[in-house]
């Protein structure tokens, strides 16, 4: 009885964190089209940076979505651990 008192606590943080990836995963890919729209569009004086800024945006949310997941899987093992 480890976390005894938190038992509870942990499937909630689990179930959030669970949640929370699957945004974050959903988000990664609207970006991750986004930027591969930004890639077939002509570049121009006033949108020359958007790539750049389109791949910062999907690796940020898939680091994310990877890294939420990864908590959840832990707390959802430290939840059944009796």
């Amino acid at each position: 009885m480890i976390f005894g008192a938190y038992n509870d606590r942990l499937l909630y943080f689990a179930l959030i964190f669970g949640g929370v990836s699957v945004v974050a995963a959903v988000i990664a890919r609207h970006s991750w089209q986004q930027f591969q729209d930004a890639l077939k569009a002509p570049l121009s004086w006033c949108n020359g940076d958007v790539p750049c800024q389109r791949e910062w945006d999907f690796r940020y949310w898939r680091r994310m979505a990877r890294i939420m997941a990864g908590l959840s899987i832990l707390l959802s093992i430290l939840w059944l651990v009796p």
